[in-house]
């Protein structure tokens, strides 16, 4: 007979063989798609930078050891960078990307940022969040480099897909009970980011799902399951109620032609997440309606309240703010012991940006919040009554946005890397919009 070690020499030879096979795939796909963005074009060298970010191999067991030491993310963003600068073509009538208003409010907020490093409480944090902004910026000017068609379009919104769509596989393979907070992508691993990545994901499948033939019907209704599984595991209430806003929203901007079919689609993503959730979900998501009130034996977040009280109280001090992360750092000093945990971090990113970045912080938020909805209003009033492409996908692009608004009610996102994407997808569309407005008034932007 086999014995114990036997097994277990077996087991190890069976993990590293999956381990060399995971591998052995991501390199086969990041190769490949770094390869053809210097033959079929840039967009796939974002595509590598995308699924980057959700595969992640520094946080998978397979890539631990093996691929572990390589900035995977920087390397695809050079390879997308390399591939614009050698493409060289100028879109007639495409407004610069350091030219557009978001791009020059964001790098004056990096510039407050920058000065405000000589006051900053917590040093480390805010230069950390400062080479987040810098990240950020090139991951937008890639994203608005690269989706100048309707093809590049089509491209990113199906990577962000599979992308949640991993996500999705990640939660089903290894969530065992409670909330699943291991989804392992920069950013997402904490359950409310993780479950509010995963609906900008169900809005953009859905999206897709009107938009494309029958191979990618099958695509989306193959996907879906998995992705809305991936939302019920977080059990996140402020998850779900941006996939609540998020999809009234994307019902609203719908136009008139597909109104009732994304109702139909929208009632069909209700009851998938219906089925697909238990009792201690909703008895968690029942307790929003205490609405932040102390309930003995029930988490209410009544402690939430709190801190945004006190918060203001930091901001009265520091109306210039006092640097990233300043309301943890500041905490023990303004809360209760119960409710500091050792430093309670913010809980509500509008109150981030006044507390951390002071006046300033506060004026960027709320430009921020108008330029989206200024865009999304012109976009809105262009493709009201219009078919194809971008009428359809846009109003998944504003129920993301309004969903990240919303999420930003209950949980502080100030470096929540998805919010930048598709701000820099909004750009790039209402481009589309602008060069489509000068011409004939039929799409310009066609497959090719």
């Amino acid at each position: 007979m086999r014995g114990v070690n036997d097994r277990v020499g077996d087991e190890r030879r069976g993990n590293f063989g999956i381990c060399m096979l995971s591998a052995i795939a991501f390199l086969s796909f990041f190769i490949t798609a770094s390869v053809l963005a210097f033959v079929r074009g840039p967009i796939f060298g974002l595509v590598a930078y995308i699924g980057v970010f959700y595969i992640h191999p520094p946080a998978r067991w397979w890539g631990q050891g093996i691929l572990l030491n390589v900035r995977w993310s920087l390397i695809a963003a050079g390879v997308t960078l390399l591939a614009i600068w050698l493409r060289r073509e100028k879109q007639e009538g495409r407004t610069s990307f350091f030219r557009q208003k978001f791009v020059v409010g964001f790098l004056l907020f990096i510039a407050w940022a920058l000065v405000q490093s000589f006051w900053a409480l917590d040093i480390v944090s805010h230069r950390e969040l400062i080479s987040y902004y810098l990240k950020f910026l090139i991951a937008m000017y890639l994203i608005y480099s690269c989706v100048d068609s309707v093809r590049n379009l089509r491209i990113f919104l199906y990577t962000h897909v599979a992308g949640c769509l991993y996500l999705g596989y990640v939660a089903f393979t290894t969530a065992a009970g409670g909330r699943f907070e291991g989804f392992g992508s920069p950013g997402i691993s904490e359950a409310n980011a993780g479950a509010l990545q995963i609906v900008t994901g169900i809005l953009v499948a859905a999206a897709l799902f009107l938009a494309s033939g029958k191979w990618g019907k099958a695509f989306v209704v193959g996907a879906m399951p998995f992705i809305v599984n991936a939302l019920a595991t977080t059990i996140s209430r402020s998850g779900f109620l941006a996939f609540t806003i998020g999809g009234l929203i994307f019902n609203f901007f719908t136009p008139t032609k597909l109104r009732r079919r994304v109702v139909t689609l929208s009632v069909v993503g209700v009851v998938l997440l219906v089925m697909l959730t238990d009792a201690s979900y909703w008895n968690r998501i029942q307790t929003i309606k205490y609405r932040g009130q102390e309930v003995e034996g029930v988490e209410t977040g009544a402690g939430r309240l709190e801190i945004i009280r006190q918060q203001w109280r930091m901001f009265e001090l520091h109306p210039l703010g006092c640097g990233h992360m300043c309301t943890t750092y500041l905490s023990p000093i303004y809360l209760p012991d119960a409710l500091t945990e050792g430093g309670r971090a913010s809980h509500n990113t509008f109150m981030t940006m006044l507390v951390d970045h002071g006046v300033p912080g506060a004026i960027f938020y709320i430009a921020l919040a108008w330029f989206i909805y200024s865009r999304l209003r012109e976009l809105e009033n262009f493709y009201r009554r219009t078919d194809g492409f971008l009428p359809t996908v846009y109003p998944a692009v504003a129920g993301i946005l309004g969903a990240i608004f919303v999420a930003d009610l209950f949980v502080q996102y100030p470096k929540l890397e998805v919010r930048f994407w598709f701000i820099a997808i909004l750009m790039a569309m209402h481009q589309m919009m602008l060069i489509d407005k000068s011409t004939s008034g039929s799409e310009v932007f066609v497959d090719k």
